[in-house]
């Protein structure tokens, strides 16, 4: 289905918000346990306290492997197994087919934010892209809930971004769907788009204070999957789930980097908008390879081979664990930590996005 024909699509396709896909698994359609609650409770055993529900912890599964590694390659059957058990552990399903059923509905276009961003201009930028081996098992999962090929659309801001992170540009069609925002015929919307005066005005794009949202959200898309990669950035400190999505989704962005702004209250505002927020179902942080230093491009002295896949609904938390682990890696590399310049991770907490505090986490680990 060509990109011109969703657009025209009726609008009341349903999308599947963050909360949605908390209600499916508070009422058990994706397979999670049951949970006593105050309902469940005879009128005499209720209490006050019954009626304070505290919010459930929020689920972070982490997936690694003793055999996903042959030398310096990755064993690509070990990463898909990987995803599965994840998403499988995540929405505590019986099997991958239940798990993405609970995700998305069988009309759904679902846009897969990659960021290929490190493999610009350099093949050896590929380990710090995400890697096609990911996506092409979220998109197995997909089209085994119902999803069609030419429903599935995977995108960034560049073509040539995606190009040279090894993904292979399709647009219209029946097949699986592959461009960018500054393809032909895709382009931002006029109508949608963040405003602030909180920037740098010598970087702003034609002296505009706006940034506007790519059709591929705002005309597109009913659901978003996030595939960021784990990697330091230079002036936001890390660049995982948040700014991969925030940034990714508009244009007109170096107006905000830079210090002391560090994108900061821009990525959580970009990000707030109900075109991200209310879209978005799941993020799988592509950990396989992961950089402490010289983000968000490749610098091949400050890569190292972490092995992981990270999934929560929660963006925040994951960002959060991003930087930490980054931190303590930069402290045994004898460098300085660069939790300052990640603001944006605690006003994305202020903001309700997310959380950042591990302690409201429920860490589980999955071992292929």
């Amino acid at each position: 289905m060509p990109p011109e024909e969703i657009i025209q699509k009726e609008s009341q396709i349903k999308s599947c918000s963050r909360r949605h896909f908390f209600k499916r698994v508070a009422t058990g359609s994706i397979g999670a346990g049951m949970v006593l609650t105050s309902a469940s409770k005879a009128p005499a055993q209720l209490k006050l306290s019954d009626q304070i529900e505290e919010p459930p912890p929020t689920p972070v599964v982490e997936a690694s492997s003793a055999k996903l590694w042959d030398g310096e390659e990755a064993d690509p059957d070990v990463i898909g197994e990987m995803v599965d058990q994840a998403l499988i552990k995540l929405t505590n399903a019986s099997d991958i087919k239940a798990a993405w059923k609970g995700l998305v509905l069988p009309n759904d276009i679902v846009a897969i934010k990659v960021n290929p961003l490190a493999a610009f201009g350099t093949p050896k930028g590929q380990k710090l892209s995400t890697h096609p081996i990911i996506v092409d098992r979220i998109i197995e999962g997909l089209y085994s809930a119902g999803v069609l090929a030419a429903q599935v659309i995977v995108w960034d801001r560049f073509s040539k971004h995606l190009v040279d992170a090894g993904y292979r540009i399709n647009k219209g069609g029946k097949e699986l769907q592959c461009f960018a925002t500054d393809s032909e015929g895709v382009g931002y919307d006029p109508k949608v788009f963040y405003e602030t005066k909180e920037d740098i005005p010598t970087r702003r794009e034609d002296g505009k204070q706006l940034s506007f949202y790519s059709r591929i959200l705002t005309q597109l898309a009913t659901v978003i999957i996030n595939v960021p990669v784990f990697k330091h950035h230079g002036i936001t400190g890390v660049s995982g789930c948040l700014k991969n999505l925030a940034f990714g989704s508009v244009n007109n962005t170096n107006r905000f980097h830079s210090n002391p702004l560090n994108c900061d209250p821009a990525i959580s505002e970009i990000f707030a908008h109900t075109v991200i927020k209310d879209k978005l179902i799941l993020n799988i942080v592509d950990g396989l390879y992961a950089s402490f230093n010289g983000g968000p491009t490749y610098d091949a002295n400050a890569i190292w081979k972490q092995g992981k896949i990270l999934a929560s609904v929660d963006p925040v938390i994951l960002d959060q664990i991003i930087l930490d682990t980054i931190d303590e890696k930069r402290k045994a590399e004898e460098l300085e930590v660069v939790r300052s310049l990640a603001k944006y991770i605690r006003s994305a907490n202020r903001a309700e996005l997310g959380t950042n505090d591990l302690d409201k986490a429920d860490f589980q680990e999955v071992t292929v």
